[in-house]
């Protein structure tokens, strides 16, 4: 069965470490609020990199996280290439596993006990001095009422309270481009081919999960409050960049070093490893056949993941493919 929203909860919520952070109440805070960023008007992204395969094409979006609330967006290319395209590869992939109503109910109380700290430990007992109080001064700065944090394993603490910071600063986490573009597919009778997950025993791989060492997660969230502190203003600037179709301005970024931290902190499990490296191989070879059977096919993936050093275009590119980058 394709996962529920529920089952998703339960079995990838701790897989969104830090900068992809689970939900919490919007907070009221004391401190000024961020500038908002001023990006106005219908706005068209970035240009599409283009990989060929003699007269067949696989058009690439990067989507940016975060983007403005209000963005109004609208990529007259991508239009065009939907128009005619026979496959839409989107940025989310279909998951599933054999869980069952129960199953899934055992799962979700599972998460709930693994949110914490083992022992019932506190924040503040898991974290050196320093580093308990720069996380707590930024949570009295952006979550003052959120005081569960403290009680969070320190990943998820500090993926929350970036989540209420970018909030607080006028962007959004979520991936509305994405949800725009599968909209735009459907109006035009686009097929929609996900890259397809299976996960086998989803208890096991949390109870692994779990058991990520405690220094993984402080490396992870030490990462992110630097990102934290430093890092705002850079997240509007690379919103606005986005919005315009600045590519320049996102190839130099703080966002991959906290990201791989905590991608590091991740895969020290093993079955969480596996799973990463199965997804990343189900979109290429997802990617592969829309090049070797399809004319014309749009992809939508996170723009880091197209910008990186040995990213997608590498990778395409050892293949043999041709690449194109955006005007």
């Amino acid at each position: 069965m394709t996962v529920s929203s529920l089952t998703q909860t339960t079995a990838f919520a701790l897989l969104l470490l830090g900068s992809l952070a689970v939900s919490a109440q919007t907070p009221v805070t004391t401190e000024p609020a961020l500038e908002e960023i001023t990006v106005t008007g219908e706005l068209p992204g970035p240009g599409l990199w283009v990989v060929r395969n003699g007269e067949r094409s696989l058009y690439l979006l990067g989507t940016l996280s975060p983007l403005p609330k209000d963005l109004q967006w609208r990529s007259r290319e991508l239009e065009r290439v939907l128009a005619r395209a026979q496959m839409l590869i989107p940025s989310r992939g279909d998951v599933s596993a054999d869980v069952g109503p129960l199953k899934a109910i055992g799962l979700y109380f599972r998460y709930r006990s693994l949110r914490n700290n083992p022992d019932d430990a506190t924040l503040e007992e898991v974290l050196s001095p320093e580093l308990f109080q720069q996380f707590e001064t930024l949570r009295q700065k952006y979550a003052p009422r959120e005081r569960s944090l403290l009680d969070r394993r320190p990943v998820l603490a500090a993926g929350e309270l970036w989540r209420e910071a970018v909030e607080d600063s006028g962007l959004s986490l979520r991936n509305q481009v994405n949800r725009r573009v599968e909209k735009l597919a459907d109006q035009n009778d686009v097929p929609i081919v996900r890259p397809r997950l299976r996960v086998d025993d989803v208890r096991a791989t949390l109870d692994e999960v779990a058991k990520i060492p405690v220094s993984a997660e402080i490396d992870c969230m030490q990462a992110t409050l630097n990102r934290l502190e430093s890092d705002l203003q850079e997240a509007r600037q690379r919103a606005e960049a986005w919005a315009v179709g600045d590519i320049a301005a996102l190839r130099i970024s703080a966002v991959a070093a906290q990201q791989e931290v905590c991608w590091s902190a991740l895969l020290t499990s093993p079955k969480m490893a596996a799973l990463r490296r199965e997804f990343d191989e189900a979109w290429m070879s997802t990617a592969v056949l829309a090049l070797e059977g399809q004319e014309t096919t749009l992809a939508v993936v996170p723009i880091f993941e197209i910008l990186k050093p040995n990213g997608i275009l590498t990778q395409l590119r050892a293949r043999g493919y041709e690449v194109e980058e955006p005007n």
